[in-house]
């Protein structure tokens, strides 16, 4: 019996599984207890030793945050790198997080992993993949924008925001509204900031550069950009930002305004991270498939592992999750 079947047979995922073995502190002691209790039972052993040995491999893959030295605070990238860890698990793999703020490069660290999981920014260059996958010796998987960076020595997993983000204002207009604002995220506001003109233009709406604001990533930024946005003179009657979390922040705001969402304002995030449907109202949000994503990477990395493959490059696009933080424009606008 392999872990899946294992996992299956309790009725758990394979990452709580993994985690409940490998003794880690993210499971309950119930479930730890559980899951070992049935491991005896039913003879399961997950014998990580022998397999090293048989296929000279350490068994572990590094994600690589390089940007981000706040990623607890950030839910897009823990929703990531919870899924790659899932799905590292079901190949047999151990995940190792790095943050930007580590330093790394040592001789040993370079030994102690098969394979690395790069989750890009907008500014990653190709001088900084190239350190990373050590000059592509090191088989690396790149998660980044909608085109893969000119260093074919690693593996690409493209993520095309447009066509969400453009149905996301596609949707505002066919509501009648005409002045919509927009809260950015710091790391990826300005590819963004360049295509929005364009985005509205396409669906009958004008930019204006007055009611857009680089928030920031926290919630607490995109409650103060939105309260800022909304008591302007002539005010937004819709809002689009970067991510769920500044979304989030905004509808804190037009709340504590005396307004309603979306009788008064609408309101659509990006990422359709968890806290998307637990908000009130439900947010309108453009969604990224995290889980399919982290699938890909994994699968990718694997190959050039295991099966010795040339690094390959595959797209993933988004699309729009229509909830209750949308409505029409509202009569006196």
């Amino acid at each position: 019996m392999n872990i899946v079947e294992f996992a299956k047979s309790l009725g758990l995922s394979i990452g709580t599984v993994s985690r409940a073995l490998n003794d880690r502190p993210e499971v309950s002691p119930v479930t730890r207890k559980m899951v070992l209790m049935r491991a005896e039972e039913m003879g399961f052993v997950r014998n990580a030793n022998a397999r090293r040995l048989v296929t000279g491999q350490n068994l572990m893959i590094r994600l690589e945050c390089p940007y981000n030295t706040h990623i607890l605070s950030d839910r897009y990238l823990v929703e990531m790198a919870r899924a790659i860890e899932e799905s590292a698990v079901t190949h047999g793999y151990d995940l190792l997080l790095h943050l930007g703020t580590r330093q790394r490069d040592t001789a040993s660290e370079i030994e102690s992993i098969d394979g690395l999981v790069v989750i890009a920014a907008p500014d990653t260059s190709v001088a900084d993949i190239q350190k990373l996958s050590h000059n592509g010796h090191t088989p690396t998987v790149v998660i980044t924008g909608s085109n893969p960076l000119d260093y074919p020595l690693v593996s690409y997993v493209c993520l095309d925001t447009l066509p969400g983000i453009r149905a996301a204002i596609s949707r505002l207009a066919e509501l009648g509204h005409r002045r919509v604002g927009y809260i950015g995220s710091d790391h990826y506001s300005t590819s963004l900031r360049r295509a929005l003109p364009g985005l509205m233009t396409e669906v009958g709406l004008t930019w204006n550069p007055d009611m857009a604001i680089d928030a920031g990533i926290a919630q607490e930024d995109g409650y103060n950009a939105a309260r800022t946005l909304l008591t302007l003179p002539v005010r937004p009657t819709a809002l689009f930002a970067r991510t769920d979390i500044l979304a989030s922040g905004a509808i804190q705001a037009a709340h504590s305004l005396g307004m309603f969402v979306p009788g008064d304002v609408s309101i659509i995030g990006h990422d359709n991270i968890e806290v998307a449907a637990l908000v009130s109202p439900p947010m309108t949000t453009v969604a990224i498939n995290i889980p399919e994503m982290a699938a890909i990477a994994v699968r990718l990395l694997v190959s050039q592992m295991v099966d010795k493959s040339d690094p390959g490059v595959e797209h993933l696009g988004t699309h729009l999750v229509i909830r209750k933080s949308c409505g029409p424009v509202p009569a006196d606008a």
